[in-house]
């Protein structure tokens, strides 16, 4: 494993800790934003008239995630400008108020309120997601060699941790937070969004004492706002094309001309960078090995990301016909096995290097996939917990060493931006393993549909399930025959399933390949 000698801000071994505890509790609280508006949802969309506009409603959601996503290259290189921690106190301070905005929208009434609320989930994203990059520039910063990877590997547990709890943490707010304020009308969602503000501005504070007087290197050059253009577009029209083409369909006119927007602003903006002097994003990192490598294990683990995300609480849902109660245990235990994982990466990073630690981590969650293939109709929850632990703790393994071969390779003067290209990597990998998880199975409820509703091929179907006795029968008509139904098309989830986790264990085996290349010495290349 190759590292700098000394970090580039030196600093007691203690404070420096201190400043990176600190620093992933604002990560924390961003991870955690992913998550948590998933289970207010409902009873945000009842005080805003109801899902009778379901489009606009999601964008509660997606305005978030995709704000999440565009900050990225932007804090990154503006850490490496300016430097990590001014920023990351701007970042928390956007976050912070964003959520206050959330949290008032409500007083603007049904059709205002809505905007409003959308419009602060951007500023909501746009802070969290910057939080991101500026904790791992300044944790590449403050350390180096073995430290660095420990450091890159608690940084990278924050946000799992902080998606971990969300979902739990929104639920307890929902059911116990119920503070009346004197002529005010308060609904207990209100508060998912108010509570972020003290603990933003707790986590401000700590900040100002352990490193208020402590800043990160600055490299020459300004912001390229041309490049932060081109990629914003590039990454709004390609991620909002990946998720949307799952349910409209990869031919969908409006899907076409989403990925042509993303494929010219993408190639333009790669002919600017490698034009101007002080680029957002140098392409000539990619030609450093270790940097691609690390770039392309975290698209890749990020595509069999989504599919465990996904896959497990829709098995747990639709196979299982379990509640959501078990779905939130499955997916708890892969979130947290994420974060363990991504802790103990760091210390095996330390010791036995990049390439090691990554195999492992990637062999980990082929193995998992692999168990996962077999799950069934008589599998048990604690057989899905162990499957998506065992991939969770494998692709936790990752999260350092890709870290750090990416910084490491990049260079001093471009921390912040190897970090910020690590996750978007991983955001669109997710998005490409969330389409094809849609696509396939809006296809097969598709199939399925036309199926039941044929009577032709209902009673030829009904005959070979051995239930002649359901030929000619209407299932409005027969709740008999509606669970004779319903128990088969359980089995054809299941098999959906299957396949997709199939596809999925592929995509990891190929991953081990560029596992393989994030170890060994950087290139160097010149910037």
């Amino acid at each position: 494993m190759t590292a700098d000698a000394r970090p580039t801000v030196l600093l007691h071994p203690a404070a420096a800790w201190a400043i990176l505890v600190v620093a992933s509790l604002g990560v924390f609280l961003g991870g955690a934003e992913l998550m948590v508006v998933a289970i207010a949802l409902p009873s945000i969309v009842a005080d805003f008239g109801g899902w009778a506009d379901l489009a606009r409603a999601s964008w509660i959601v997606n305005a978030y995630l995709l704000a999440y996503i565009v900050a990225m290259p932007l804090a990154g290189r503006a850490a490496d400008l300016w430097g990590a921690r001014r920023l990351y106190v701007l970042a928390l301070i956007l976050f912070s108020l964003g959520s206050l905005g959330a949290g008032l929208s409500r007083f603007a009434g049904q059709e205002a309120g809505m905007d409003w609320l959308i419009a602060s989930r951007v500023v909501q994203g746009l802070g969290g997601g910057a939080l991101v990059p500026l904790s791992m520039s300044l944790a590449s910063h403050l350390f180096a060699g073995r430290s660095r990877a420990a450091a890159l590997g608690l940084e990278g547990a924050a946000t799992f941790v902080g998606m971990a709890v969300g979902p739990a943490y929104g639920a307890w707010v929902l059911l116990n937070v119920t503070i009346a304020l004197p002529n005010v009308d308060l609904a207990t969602w209100q508060w998912i969004f108010f509570l972020n503000v003290p603990a933003g501005i707790l986590t401000l504070l700590m900040i100002y004492v352990v490193a208020g007087g402590i800043e990160t290197p600055r490299a020459r050059g300004g912001l390229d706002l041309a490049g932060a253009l081109l990629v914003t577009v590039t990454l709004l029209s390609g991620v909002a094309s990946l998720t949307l083409a799952g349910d409209r369909g990869w031919s969908d006119p409006t899907i076409l001309a989403g990925f042509g927007v993303a494929a010219v602003g993408l190639a333009a903006f790669v002919a600017l960078e490698l034009w101007l002097r002080a680029p957002l994003v140098d392409p000539r990192l990619f030609v450093d090995r270790r940097f691609s490598a690390a770039n392309l294990v975290s698209l890749l683990t990020g595509y069999t990301l989504a599919t465990a995300i996904i896959g497990g609480p829709v098995f747990v849902n639709r196979v299982l016909n379990a509640g959501a109660e078990q779905s939130a245990a499955a997916l708890t235990a892969l979130t947290l096995a994420i974060a363990a994982g991504a802790i103990v990466g760091g210390g095996l990073n330390a010791v036995a290097g990049e390439r090691v630690t990554t195999v492992g981590g990637v062999a980990l969650t082929i193995v998992a996939l692999w168990l996962a293939t077999g799950w069934g109709e008589q599998s048990g929850l604690d057989r899905l917990v162990r499957d998506l632990a065992l991939f969770g703790g494998g692709f936790g393994l990752t999260v350092s060493p890709r870290a750090t071969a990416a910084v490491e390779a990049a260079g001093a003067s471009a921390y912040g931006v190897a970090s910020a290209m690590l996750q978007i990597t991983r955001t669109v990998g997710m998005s490409m393993g969330l389409a094809l998880l849609t696509s396939i199975g809006q296809n097969r409820i598709d199939e399925l549909t036309a199926l039941i509703e044929d009577p032709a091929r209902r009673d030829a179907l009904v005959v070979e399930l051995g239930r002649p006795e359901f030929v000619g029968v209407d299932p409005r008509q027969s709740l008999a025959l509606v669970d004779v139904l319903e128990a088969w098309s359980r089995g054809q989830a299941a098999e959906v399933l299957q396949l997709v986790l199939t596809l999925a264990m592929a995509v990891a085996a190929i991953t081990l390949v560029p596992a393989v290349l994030v170890g060994g010495r950087s290139r160097g290349v010149a910037r």
